[in-house]
């Protein structure tokens, strides 16, 4: 007589078959095939509807299905359907802490070798697609178990009045257009690399108010410099609305800072506000094949140096290097082979977090404390690891616009309330820098290393010096100051103005060849 089976499948956790009479009794996924195919239907509301097909094969005549059982990391599921052969299911649904585990019990008894059992589920998945500003995203839970099933096909559907696709990981099998849905599939190959997550749009923009709190302590004449969000090539618009009061000077550094210089009398206070926007955009990132020998030597000189929180002369660190890379690799493939190393080995510590602890470690502390990490530890060995390869690399600060503290927390925590980020910046020859972010890839499941986002609004990069320039949000006379207000904007309008520029240019009353003379020159905007 063939003997029943739960059938257990868990997003949470590892693929699962056991007796349903026999405890503890564990069979072999060799004694089933399990193939799905699943759909996430967006709606125009970002509403998304979810629904399985699963295909269930006997591989032996010993055994049949009795009970599909799956975990869902989530609470807020909602009409939940199940269906088999012989008509609809009842689902049983329990619901606890951060997690929905739903039960299906089979009418359906499929016997014999070969044979197969075809079912259904389907529920509402509420805010899981969302709209932020310009911009569609859609961050899907990973799914675990995926080795022991035999094919799993995932395909989102969505409205194309959502936009084209911005980015995707993983790589998708496919994508095509039909009516007026756009549809991307992806495979078990890619599903395997982490949690998808798409984009649909053409750029987000911010609207932002940063506030610099300036005091000279001294009975002498002094000078300070604040650091205002930088242009970055295919990646960073500023559209700077004002800055007051005016600077005495205003300079670039060679990280592509721009660095505004403020004169201060004796015991001078001064509050400087920049009030702007900041447009993101998606540049494509081919890493190509090119290898370290590849970088010029002046890039390497400046950015593989060490300096403070970077001990790339450590024995630590030089071991470690060396054994995740490889001259004769590509340097997108040693990078990645780092990334990986400080994704996997690094535990976020959330505890540190709320305790307000936040001591700077450095990438050799970071090495032997690999459970009390946040952004900075997974920036300072990335960068560290990388520089000890040869491969240049600095240091992003800057704000990071996220909705789930959980798997896209904030660590560069500052007096006044104000929340920063950090990630990495890595340089590939024939591409030029690219920004990575190990934090957010340990903590989120998914990849910030093939395809990154446009939720990282750079505030100061620090490649010259670990500790210098500072960001917004450090300039503070007051502990209680909060001087980074961020909020997402729709003023599109921004981006498409072009400058009216008069250009008059006034000439000394008299002009004695062959003498120099002065001219100005006025330009109004």
């Amino acid at each position: 007589m063939a003997k029943p089976v739960k059938f257990f499948l868990s997003f949470l956790v590892s693929w699962a078959i056991f007796a349903a009479f026999v405890p503890h009794t564990i069979f072999a996924a060799g004694d089933f095939k399990a193939s799905y195919q699943t759909e996430y239907f967006a709606k125009e509301s970002g509403e998304i509807k979810v629904t399985q097909n699963v295909t269930i094969e006997n591989l032996t005549s010993q055994y049949f299905v009795s009970q599909y059982k799956f975990t869902i990391g989530s609470r807020v599921i909602k009409n939940v359907k199940g269906w088999d052969p012989n008509g609809s299911l009842t689902p049983q649904i329990k619901k606890e802490d951060e997690e929905t585990t739903i039960t299906l019990k089979f009418k359906a008894r499929v016997l014999g070798k070969g044979n197969k059992l075809k079912f259904g589920i389907s529920y509402d998945f509420p805010d899981l697609a969302k709209k932020n500003g310009l911009v569609w995203e859609l961050n899907l839970l990973k799914i675990s178990g995926l080795d022991n099933i035999s094919i799993y096909n995932l395909t989102v559907s969505v409205p194309q009045s959502f936009g084209p696709l911005l980015y995707s990981f993983p790589e998708p099998a496919a994508q095509a257009k039909k009516g007026e849905r756009t549809t991307i599939t992806f495979n078990k190959g890619g599903l395997l690399e982490g949690a998808p997550r798409l984009a649909f749009g053409k750029f987000q923009l911010y609207s932002l108010s940063l506030s610099y709190h300036l005091k000279n302590p001294s009975i002498g004449l002094g000078y300070t410099e604040i650091a205002l969000p930088p242009d970055i090539l295919g990646y960073q618009k500023i559209i700077q609305n004002s800055l007051l009061p005016s600077p005495d000077l205003i300079r670039v550094d060679d990280d592509g800072n721009y660095l505004a210089r403020y004169n201060l009398g004796p015991l001078e206070k001064i509050d400087v506000i920049w009030k702007g926007l900041i447009a993101l955009f998606y540049p494509e990132r081919d890493f190509g094949n090119k290898t370290a020998k590849d970088i010029h030597t002046d890039l390497v000189q400046t950015y593989a140096q060490e300096q403070k929180y970077w001990e790339t002369s450590a024995v630590e660190i030089k071991a470690q290097a060396a054994k995740l890379t490889n001259p004769k690799l590509s340097v997108a493939e040693n990078l990645k082979n780092i990334y990986n190393f400080v994704t996997q080995n690094l535990s976020y510590s959330y505890q540190k977090l709320e305790t307000g602890e936040l001591v700077r470690l450095g990438a050799l502390e970071a090495l032997s404390q690999k459970e009390s990490a946040v952004c900075m530890e997974y920036t300072d060995l990335f960068i560290a690891l990388a520089r000890s390869s040869g491969i240049p690399a600095r240091e992003v600060n800057g704000y990071a616009y996220t909705s789930d503290d959980t798997d896209r927390p904030l660590s560069l925590r500052l007096e006044g309330g104000d929340v920063l980020h950090a990630w990495p910046q890595a340089y590939i020859p024939q591409t030029g820098w690219v920004m990575v972010d190990p934090t957010w890839g340990s903590t989120s499941g998914s990849s910030y290393f093939s395809t990154f986002d446009l939720s990282h609004l750079a505030f100061v990069i620090k490649g010259e010096s670990s500790e210098y320039p500072l960001p917004a949000g450090s300039y503070k006379t007051d502990p209680n100051q909060k001087d980074v207000v961020v909020s997402l904007s729709e003023n599109i309008d921004v981006l498409e103005e072009e400058p009216n520029l008069e250009v008059a240019i006034e000439f000394a009353p008299y002009v004695i060849a062959p003498f120099q003379t002065k001219a100005v020159i006025k330009v109004k905007n």
